[in-house]
């Protein structure tokens, strides 16, 4: 468990004198601010609200069980893999706003740490004490990254995923419980409430022994940033929400405070048995078996200011999801459609009294609908910024390849808005797309590849998305690649045609957003299971040819698409690509440039489509399938123009057919 940085005897003293305080005693004017709070989040007040707060009664409103549902509905559980070995670490997390996870600077430190991390919702017991089907998100923090190290405030603001990875649950269901600044919504001897995943385990609440012992300290202002509690809190509870009997949230959990003492001149920490320990031993031990005097947490206001400043200094754009956090937590803005101050924002939950009461948004259908998105798409605005692929990557200018007679004759390039010279631009790559709606496919794509600044990110749930730029129905989607009774699998995959990790390269927001710009239809080409899940070699080409040259920065530029022929094979209206083709050009550390062109086949497969049965033929790894040829050769299947550049720079010697690849040992290629 994480331990507090704070140990001596006052603070022991007044974590006590808390322990031992009677009812509580708040001042008159923080009694109205708690009312005053508690009526803004939207509990409601009567006339027994005074006497709880002042201790005379312990009783609530029985929304305080419905609310709480609510509540927990926004609380997930955080793991985070190892970078090396089989190991993770586990923390508790929960929503704040539209998009927008909280939790510690120890759980998630880094954005690379919040890439690698897997974000879980309802791992909890139902009603009948049987496990909920959980519901996965992955983290964006390139949409929106803010921390506080764990010798701070200790804190973390990402953003998440707008829907789940299985794509059936938009994040927007889930609710949030909003962050408000305000002070006084607690006093010493009142209680709090915890919702926590303990060590990784089912979702749990804490609803006794939460008494507040220690608020702030007006003589330190280190100390002033934290509220110290008595709960039953355990490891994996780093992260959680602690919240008042009107389920506003009054600080971040973070720490557990032990029982320290000086045993020759070592720190030991007392255990439960009363014996000590060492406290790099007692760290390791399970929470039971150590005493604790108190449980520390990050007081909601330090935290808020603290965003504030950050996002000022790193210029948080307008409009973003840090921003409008800012601005909904100042009282500048509230939220889109949000009351201000309501501590809990989403969908109630559905009883069998009043089974339509979520459903008040909208209709059953409208509802459906967002539960599970069947088409994702982007304003055209999302592109805004995107220089795409760049000509003068490598030391020899390479500008992109002109459609000719030949590739014209299989389409004319689509039309695309904002952009006069039709060409698709994202993140490190370019497209250009065919109109023809037979076809709904690139005539090609081009990527720049930075090897030396290359970052290995997980592919995650695919999720494809429509470009905005073109006419949605000039795009495959879903409806080529389901339905058809293959067993576990549909006939086609959606293949990448710019290889998903070439463009991943840069900080880490930028090789993020690269990666998600590869998961556009614009990108996608209907490829036979089989072939593309086989086709090692050609998926490799990129990283041999790049890591085999006497250049150490490394770079490359990769040129790629399908052969379009007029016997191609109909499949749903779509006419089925028998072949797919790359240039690759690298250079020498003297500059000098060097390309290879290669074309692969799924012909054995694209040709007779079955339609409710497998397919018969080679398998695609089989020689014969991948073969090295001239970049004439490409132009010439192709009708692609490529710059003189390109064609003079080609190292194949062999026939004018090409040679067959049985592995990388066959390529024709400068070695280092």
């Amino acid at each position: 468990m994480f331990a507090s940085q704070f140990d001596d005897p006052q603070l022991r003293g007044e974590l006590a004198a808390g322990r031992g305080a009677g009812k509580p005693q708040p001042s008159p004017t923080r009694l109205v601010d708690q009312i005053v709070h508690r009526a803004r989040a939207g509990a409601g007040v009567d006339f027994d609200v005074l006497e709880a707060l002042i201790g005379e009664n312990d009783l609530v409103e029985i929304n305080y069980l419905e609310r709480g549902l609510m509540a927990a509905r926004t609380v997930c559980r955080i793991n985070v893999a190892a970078m090396l070995g089989d190991g993770s670490e586990w923390g508790t997390g929960f929503l704040i706003g539209p998009r927008l996870l909280l939790t510690n600077n120890h759980v998630l430190p880094t954005a690379q740490d919040a890439l690698r991390a897997t974000v879980e919702f309802g791992y909890e017991l139902d009603g009948e004490g049987r496990l909920r089907r959980t519901t996965r998100f992955q983290l964006t923090p390139q949409d929106g990254f803010i921390t506080s190290p764990k010798d701070k405030l200790d804190y973390t603001i990402v953003a998440i995923a707008a829907v789940s990875e299985d794509g059936a649950t938009p994040i927007a269901d889930l609710g949030y419980l909003r962050l408000d600044p305000r002070t006084n919504k607690v006093d010493v001897g009142q209680y709090v409430t915890i919702i926590q995943h303990p060590d990784a385990r089912t979702k749990r609440i804490s609803l006794r022994e939460n008494k507040v012992v220690k608020y702030g300290d007006d003589a330190d202002p280190e100390r002033d940033n934290f509220l110290w509690y008595s709960s039953d809190t355990a490891p994996g509870s780093s992260g959680a929400p602690v919240c008042t009997d009107a389920w506003q949230v009054v600080c971040l959990h973070h720490a557990g405070v032990p029982e320290r003492r000086q045993v020759n001149g070592e720190e030991h920490w007392v255990l439960a048995d009363g014996t000590t320990a060492p406290a790099t031993l007692a760290r390791k031990l399970p929470a039971e078996r150590v005493h604790w005097l108190a449980n520390e947490g990050v007081r909601i206001s330090r935290l808020v200011a603290d965003v504030e400043d950050q996002a000022k200094d790193t210029g948080a754009m307008p409009g973003s999801l840090i921003a409008a956090f800012v601005a909904d937590a100042t009282g500048a803005e509230a939220f889109a459609g949000t009351v201000a101050g309501q501590s809990i924002v989403g969908l109630p939950i559905i009883t069998a009294s009043a089974p339509a009461t979520r459903l008040s948004l909208g209709s059953s259908d409208g509802f459906e609908a967002a539960k599970k998105p069947s088409r994702h798409t982007r304003p055209a605005t999302y592109f805004d910024g995107r220089t795409g692929y760049d000509p003068d990557f490598l030391p020899t200018s390479v500008p992109l390849p002109t459609l000719g007679a030949g590739a014209l004759a299989h389409g004319a390039p689509a039309k695309v808005a904002g952009a006069a010279d039709d060409v698709l631009r994202y993140l490190h790559f370019s497209l250009v797309f065919n109109g023809d709606p037979k076809r709904k496919i690139a005539f090609f794509t081009a990527v720049n590849v930075d090897g030396a600044r290359w970052t290995n990110l997980n592919r995650g749930k695919d999720t494809w998305y429509y470009d905005p730029r073109l006419p949605e129905e000039l795009q495959n989607g879903d409806e080529l690649y389901g339905g058809e009774p293959v067993p576990s699998k549909n006939y086609f995959d959606r293949g990448h045609l710019v290889r998903r990790l070439d463009p991943v390269w840069g900080d880490i927001r930028e090789a993020a957003q690269a990666n998600d710009d590869t998961f556009y239809w614009t990108n996608c080409s209907a490829q036979y299971w089989g072939f593309n899940e086989g086709a090692d070699l050609w998926q490799g080409l990129e990283n041999f040819l790049l890591y085999n040259t006497d250049e150490e920065d490394v770079r490359a530029t990769v040129f790629s698409g399908p052969i379009l022929r007029s016997d191609d094979e109909e499949h749903r209206g779509i006419l089925i690509p028998q072949f797919f083709w790359k240039v690759i050009a690298v250079a020498d550390k003297a500059g000098k440039l060097f390309t290879s062109a290669y074309i692969v086949s799924q012909q054995d497969y694209a040709l007779n489509i079955p339609f409710e049965r497998l397919p018969v033929g080679p398998n695609s790894t089989e020689p014969g399938q991948n073969f090295q040829v001239s970049v004439a050769k490409i132009e010439t299947e192709t009708g692609l123009i490529f710059p003189k550049a390109v064609r003079k720079a080609d190292v194949f010697t062999g026939p004018q057919n090409g040679r067959a690849l049985r592995s990388v040992a066959d390529v024709e290629h400068p070695r280092r």
